[in-house]
């Protein structure tokens, strides 16, 4: 699946004691989250903030399980070229 990349700008505003950020409907969209929904947020090298939805966001060890899991496993031999030569595919 290909990502695209977009670049917005929010306004900081003060929030109580606080300070919030208001995320634009087209962003909401784009994330496909709504009132009452969980994000996620990490701050990555730079200052970059990254905000993902509550389960979609995957924690550094699960990343790294993964990557290690995934590099475990052996290659397999391909298969289409034969569906292809026998005419199932």
């Amino acid at each position: 699946m290909a990502t695209r990349s977009s670049r917005l700008e929010l306004t900081v505003a003060k929030w109580g004691n606080s300070l919030a950020v208001r995320l634009p409907a087209e962003s909401a969209r784009l994330l496909r989250v709504g009132e009452g929904d969980i994000l996620i947020a990490e701050v990555a090298t730079g200052g970059r903030l990254i905000l993902a939805p509550e389960g979609s966001a995957l924690s550094r060890a699960a990343a790294r399980g993964l990557r290690q899991f995934v590099g475990r496993q052996k290659e397999t031999v391909p298969v289409v070229a034969g569906m292809r030569r026998d005419g199932r595919y």
